[in-house]
């Protein structure tokens, strides 16, 4: 599994890939509007906040660990992968086809500033578990300016 991290970029588009995002949900997956991932399939996300971090999790069978790739670019989530479609050497007459092969993606907004460096992401049983750690507050506490002072005086 590759996860990449990157800083905070200023994104002009972002507003439109998160509508976009919106409505492709709203469609279904088959009738997305994302120019980008034409042929692509969304997985099944659950995605929830914690008092220390946001968690998503997707539904991703049939996948070997490196085939994923989890990216944290600014304040989004890219989630993607191919599953490869099986092996199709004998002719077929489907009765029923609802799983969808080859390459899919899903995006993510990540609501509050995270910590990449203690990202987390874990693969098993089909389950594909990030855990985004909430950066934590720094308390900074001003020195009197006397003392400051005083302390450069001594150097």
């Amino acid at each position: 599994m590759i996860v990449v991290r990157r800083g905070r970029p200023h994104d002009p588009e972002r507003v439109q890939q998160e509508m976009e995002a919106v409505f492709r949900t709203m469609l279904g997956p088959r009738q997305g509007l994302d120019r980008g991932s034409a042929g692509r399939w969304r997985p099944s996300l659950e995605v929830y906040e914690t008092r220390d971090a946001l968690v998503v999790v997707a539904e991703i069978a049939g996948m070997d660990e490196g085939q994923l790739e989890v990216v944290v670019d600014g304040g989004m989530l890219a989630i993607r992968g191919e599953r490869p479609d099986p092996d199709h050497s004998e002719r077929r007459a489907y009765h029923e086809a609802r799983i969808p092969y080859g390459a899919f993606g899903a995006e993510v907004y990540i609501p509050f500033p995270v910590d990449p460096e203690r990202t987390q992401a874990e693969y098993r049983n089909g389950f594909l578990r990030i855990v985004l750690p909430r950066t934590m507050a720094r308390t900074i506490v001003p020195r009197p300016l006397g003392e400051e002072a005083g302390n450069e005086g001594e150097r």
